[in-house]
């Protein structure tokens, strides 16, 4: 059984064949989003991606991870931000259904990081887990129970959008685009991530002042959140998520500073361990669970 999965960012489509145990029998190659200043065309590029795959693969349905605040029974994009104009409103599933002829699920792509994670990665075996990406912003999603609690408006967890003191938001402060614009301040240099931590596992110590200034804000934004919900895991993605060594223990000795007392400190902390998978194999979890049905 060979489902199509779609991973949709603001910058670049991802697509693979996933079997229903969570292997990968196909990758196909990134394709740059199609979007404008003011538009996107994303529902038609899927649907070139998906009619292009079935020509040659018996698909049995269509996996969507996607960014935005998504109502995953429906299959629709309820809030996007500004990096994919226009897409508030779509309607995704609907699009795949009636022109592709299969079966479609859509998550949003850090629920879809987390279900995936649970289900074959870091968060597996948890029975809750707060698990945050790292990127340009900074995204969250809530595990109870072992199952996605997603809230009453579909957007539980979006904890990057929590305001600061300083009028910025927490995702303005505790970022890998945060990270970066640290760095840049004290060296006057502007950088990429990979090599930020190559120079700092060098010995750059301007790279572990701006890593250890960044982990804070993030430390100090998740401790209502640490308090309200006592996860078991709290599981950190994003492209950061691949420096586990130097992150793991910046964090746990962060966050023995902060709280009150180790009692309240999350049992585990972890980087994921599915990579840029992570939110396809969580698209293709949430299908095979959700179960939707071939349109008639």
């Amino acid at each position: 059984m060979t489902i199509l999965t779609l991973d949709i960012g603001g910058s670049e489509i991802k697509a693979a064949h996933y079997q229903t145990d969570g292997s990968c029998s196909k990758t196909l190659p990134n394709q740059k989003t199609a979007v404008s200043a003011q538009d996107n065309h994303i529902g038609t590029q899927i649907v070139r991606i998906c009619r292009e795959e079935q020509t040659h693969t018996a698909l049995q349905g269509v996996a969507i991870s996607s960014a935005g605040v998504i109502d995953p029974y429906r299959g629709t994009v309820l809030h996007a931000g500004p990096s994919i104009p226009g897409y508030s409103g779509t309607a995704l599933k609907q699009t795949i259904e009636s022109q592709c002829g299969l079966p479609c699920s859509v998550e949003n792509d850090v629920n879809a990081m987390a279900l995936g994670e649970a289900w074959l990665g870091a968060a597996q075996n948890s029975s809750s887990a707060l698990c945050l990406t790292l990127g340009t912003g900074l995204g969250g999603a809530i595990l109870l129970e072992g199952k996605l609690w997603r809230g009453a408006n579909y957007a539980a967890g979006e904890i990057g959008v929590c305001p600061l003191g300083d009028g910025r938001r927490l995702e303005q402060a505790a970022s890998t685009t945060a990270l970066l614009a640290t760095y840049a301040e004290r060296r006057g240099e502007h950088i990429d991530g990979k090599t930020l931590f190559q120079r700092l596992r060098a010995g750059d110590a301007d790279a572990a002042c701006a890593l250890d200034h960044m982990l804070g804000a993030l430390t100090d934004g998740l401790l209502p959140a640490i308090h309200l919900l006592a996860p078991e895991t709290l599981l950190i993605g994003g492209g950061i998520a691949a420096q586990h060594d130097l992150i793991e223990p910046r964090i746990r000795a962060q966050l023995a500073e902060k709280l009150p007392a180790l009692h309240f400190m999350p049992k585990n902390i972890r980087c994921a361990s599915l990579g840029n998978r992570a939110g396809m194999i969580g698209a293709l979890r949430w299908f095979l669970d959700s179960r939707p049905t071939r349109p008639q």
